[in-house]
């Protein structure tokens, strides 16, 4: 049954110069799931943000229920029954899970106080009627990735119970985590919800959903039902570069150097367990886990943030701490980060000045002189890897897979000795998973040392020279390609 209706939808960004959506029709049936996908930049999330009542149309009608609707608030469009799920986590990671629930919707006692035990239940009751699992005393900060991404469909739905908005909902999560997220979005569409689907990853568009829409600059390049795709056709419609889709195989002939990156027994509380790794010049090493075995923690003390209860972290024979600040994060280390807004990027800033953060100190007269500026060299960078538009825009107002872009453009222009990449796929499409991988592959054969931590087993077998599983904080050895992946992460002999 028809529930919600888009009707020649378009949207201009005049500061820009950019339309990011025109005539742009789409239809969205009660129990359904509705795939929504396209390149970087092809409207997606603009069209999402427009449903949902964070932005507004400059043309073209909504229509819910048979009854044309005007948002012009997303606590609008939540009283009309759509809840948003952004790719992004909006969680407050010091609140336990069931004060986020209540947050902004608080009751209360005597209409005055905040009624936490009330808050508890009925984030019980929400729990019970669609087979959630978090625990609602647990804080943000002690709850897994997945849970966290549980939590956030959760406020949605606590807010609106007619259509839900999933923003490349499994971006961050493992194998096993987004297994688990299929069930429940299956859950919910046999409950009679209509869920938007935004995804770049074929293979789970094509077992998740009922229908995809693929968006091509702005325009409805196609409306398919998913029996009649496969996932190679269906990654053929999302791109608009003749591309090859087999598996990426980047790798030369190692010819591994010096140790860059030297852990040494190291240990944290009890996720990280007296771990040594060396990774040399030359080589990339891959490093792939389930949720919860201890990966967010491993990336935490490589960046930085924490420190090894016990063992030594060396970058080039030296203790991070002793390594000049400049040094490290402009000519010895490249950092591409999970959450890349809140470790990798000034969400107020442009996209230009995020680019060549790095850099800002290199540009003296001489530079100046010779026509070098801030301005010229992010156009260069930004260029390099298909950032479209970008000119006077803030970060903030970019796509998610236009914000890695960005960051990759940064963190990977020149020569590292060392670079530390933590899901760099995750939210791009495959033209710029391409771009990426290839890059990570050039500066492994120009001689830099190259960590790969992801939660897709296929990025790193794909593209790592040696692999490792990390099973209970704990490194296996493996052998790209081979059987042993799938056991190796779950454990199993």
């Amino acid at each position: 049954m028809l529930l919600a209706a888009f009707d020649s939808i378009s949207k201009y960004f005049p500061d820009t110069g950019t339309r990011a959506l025109n005539s742009v029709s789409l239809d969205i049936n009660t129990g359904e799931v509705h795939a929504l996908v396209g390149e970087n930049g092809a409207g997606k999330s603009t069209l999402a943000r427009i449903l949902c009542g964070f932005l507004r149309p400059d043309s073209g009608r909504i229509v819910l229920r048979g009854r044309e609707v005007q948002f012009y608030s997303h606590k609008d469009a939540e009283r009309a029954g759509i809840g948003y799920v952004p790719q992004y986590s909006m969680l407050a990671h010091g609140l336990t899970a069931s004060d986020n629930l209540a947050l902004g919707h608080e009751p209360r006692k005597l209409g005055i106080f905040y009624d936490r035990r009330r808050a508890e239940y009925d984030f019980l009751l929400l729990a019970e009627r669609f087979g959630f699992s978090v625990d609602p005393l647990k804080t943000v900060l002690q709850l897994s990735q997945s849970e966290r991404r549980e939590l956030e469909i959760m406020r949605a739905l606590a807010r609106a119970g007619d259509i839900l908005v999933l923003d490349e909902p499994t971006s961050i999560l493992g194998e096993k985590e987004s297994s688990s997220l299929f069930t429940l979005i299956r859950r919910l569409k046999k409950s009679g919800l209509a869920i938007v689907y935004i995804s770049h990853r074929s293979g789970e568009i094509l077992d998740i959903a009922d229908r995809v829409t693929v968006l091509m600059d702005g325009k409805l390049k196609s409306s398919v039902d998913t029996k009649e795709l496969t996932e190679q056709s269906l990654a053929k419609l999302i791109v608009s570069a003749d591309l090859s889709f087999a598996k990426a195989e980047c790798k030369t002939k190692v010819n591994a150097g010096k140790t860059v990156l030297e852990l040494e027994e190291i240990s944290l509380n009890s996720s990280i367990d007296k771990l040594s790794l060396a990774v040399k010049s030359g080589e990339i090493v891959g490093i792939t886990a389930l949720d919860g075995n201890g990966l967010e923690e491993l990336e935490s003390m490589l960046s930085g943030e924490k420190s090894p209860d016990s063992g030594k972290l060396r970058i080039l024979g030296m203790e991070p701490g002793a390594m000049a600040g400049k040094k490290r994060s402009h000519h010895t280390v490249a950092y591409l980060p999970t959450d890349r807004e809140a470790r990798g990027l000034c969400m107020k800033a442009s996209a230009g000045l995020n680019a060549v953060a790095a850099k800002l100190y290199d540009f003296g007269f001489a530079e100046y002189a010779r026509g070098r500026s801030p301005l010229t060299e992010a156009e260069r960078m930004l260029a390099g890897f298909g950032v479209k538009a970008w000119q006077r825009r803030r970060i903030d107002s970019l796509s998610g897979g236009n914000r890695q872009r960005v960051m990759a453009a940064r963190e990977l222009d020149g020569q590292k000795a060392l670079v530390i990449a933590a899901n760099p796929a995750q939210g791009l499409d495959a033209a710029a998973r391409s771009l990426v991988f290839e890059r990570l592959s050039a500066m492994r054969d120009e001689g830099s040392a190259v960590l790969l931590l992801s939660s897709d087993p296929e990025d790193a077998a794909s593209l790592a020279d040696r692999s490792f599983a990390l099973y209970r904080g704990s490194l296996l050895p493996l052998e790209a390609g081979s059987a042993a992946w799938a056991s190796s992460l779950t454990g199993a002999e």
